[in-house]
């Protein structure tokens, strides 16, 4: 109960920031070029996803393969190690020598399809010349994106023994910053309308501003 209660109340205490990450992401949309090619092949990969998996196949196996994948590493990251690893249609499980909120919580803000897709690109990059297929590479950049977006919240919809042992309040809200800071930081990384430092600046100003306000009020 007491446990609970800390986390509810801390939950509580990071909503300012998680106001303050949705402003200045709104606040960099502004910047971006709507006639800038990439945006809409960007775009189009986004959106290309929940027709795709509407029209032809819901990819269950290639998400909980990649959830799964993000809970070893950051097992290993964090000294522990992996005993069990099983994945199938219906999902998948882990079992680890050692858990945290960080092990139990990366697969839902860290894309891993995407970022194995920027991995495969920079090191075929190195080797060959694959500038012709940077199109490609927004598009399924775009997709895959998506594809996180979409499956996590709608794994999030049901029972999670990760989310329940951290607490459902403050890990949705947890989530959903840290997806959006992955989310600006992907899309910096194509669009140079972005800045991800800009808009992490722009987030901690925001954020200041709210709590100095909130603390101010709440102590006169």
């Amino acid at each position: 109960m007491f446990n609970n209660t800390v986390k509810t109340i801390i939950g509580i205490l990071f909503i300012p920031f998680a106001i303050a990450v949705t402003q200045a992401f709104f606040r960099s949309l502004k910047a971006l070029d709507f006639l800038n090619i990439n945006l809409f092949i960007l775009i189009g990969g986004f959106f290309s996803y929940p027709v795709f998996r509407i029209v032809f196949y819901k990819p269950n196996y290639i998400y909980a393969l990649g959830h799964e994948a993000v809970h070893v590493v950051a097992t290993w990251i964090c000294g522990g190690k992996v005993t069990s690893f099983q994945v199938s249609e219906a999902g998948g499980s882990v079992t680890t020598t050692k858990t945290n909120p960080f092990i139990r919580l990366a697969p839902y803000f860290i894309p891993i399809h995407t970022l194995f897709l920027f991995l495969l690109y920079w090191a075929l990059l190195r080797f060959f010349n694959v500038t012709r297929f940077f199109n490609a590479f927004i598009f399924l950049a775009g997709f895959t994106m998506s594809m996180h977006i979409f499956m996590t919240i709608e794994t999030m919809k049901t029972a999670q023994p990760d989310i329940a042992k951290t607490g459902y309040f403050f890990s949705a809200l947890l989530i959903y910053v840290a997806n959006i800071f992955v989310l600006v930081f992907t899309i910096s990384l194509i669009l140079r309308d972005i800045s991800f430092l800009h808009f992490a600046r722009n987030t901690f100003v925001v954020a200041k501003d709210i709590y100095l306000n909130f603390f101010g009020k709440l102590l006169k």
